[in-house]
């Protein structure tokens, strides 16, 4: 998404519809969102990443963790919608929703969806106290290796759709 001729009011709400492929059969527990700006200046341009892998900023990549799993093959699509939406505190709140159609006999009748969504405020004091502190990797190790679980509770007056 390119910003340079968008107006402040622009930014208020962010829709960003999602389409992926499954490379394999697996669990999807959610999303994991980061940004890149570059900030283009008349003489010198700079950019400003949160990926993964860069050094750690104060604004860290974004868990967006489902209420519910959803179930996909290797080849499946899996739709949904990415929807921020700003708020007084200076951040926005997101709701995600993900869905993949049914897989095996009978999933083509009617094509029965798997849905799950979440809402997740950015400013929320838990949400940022929970991010991982930075971390160097060995050269020996792999970054499969340094993937943790983590169990996060859900409440059910949280997944109301704005």
């Amino acid at each position: 998404m390119i910003f340079a001729f968008l107006q402040e009011e622009d930014l208020y709400e962010i829709d960003i519809p999602l389409k992926f492929i499954a490379s394999v059969g697996t669990r999807v527990h959610g999303l994991a969102c980061w940004f890149d700006v570059l900030f283009n200046g008349s003489s010198v341009q700079r950019w400003l990443t949160t990926a993964p892998g860069a050094p750690t900023t104060h604004w860290y990549q974004i868990r967006c963790v489902l209420a519910q799993p959803i179930y996909v093959m290797a080849g499946q699509e899996i739709t949904g919608r990415l929807h921020m939406i700003a708020h007084n505190a200076q951040s926005y709140t997101i709701y995600l929703t993900l869905s993949a159609k049914m897989w095996g006999p009978g999933a083509e009748q009617g094509g029965i969806l798997q849905t799950s969504s979440c809402k997740l405020d950015l400013k929320e004091p838990y949400y940022r106290m929970s991010q991982p502190q930075p971390y160097t990797m060995a050269q020996e190790q792999q970054p499969h290796q340094l993937l943790q679980a983590q169990d996060i509770t859900i409440h059910s007056d949280d997944l109301e759709e704005p």
